[in-house]
């Protein structure tokens, strides 16, 4: 075999072993959310939903001062 297909085999399961031991530490130390912790979460998005949060939305646009929405189309 030659050295690039070599390099390229060798590559491959080392791919393979980084993402096999990435999915066991998955496997080992996560598991699904219990009752009380998805009521917290959505108690925290019911209380105040991203789109309802104050914005500034400045008229021109502060970093590139030659956008110009209305003509650029």
């Amino acid at each position: 075999m030659s050295k690039v297909k070599e390099a390229y085999v060798k590559q491959l399961e080392n791919d393979f072993e980084l993402e096999l031991s990435y999915q066991e530490w998955l496997r080992d130390n996560f598991s699904q959310p219990d009752e009380s912790e998805v009521n917290e979460m959505e108690h925290d998005y019911f209380k105040q939903p991203y789109y309802r949060k104050n914005r500034i939305i400045p008229t021109r646009s502060l970093n590139n001062p030659n956008y110009d929405p209305i003509h650029s189309a």
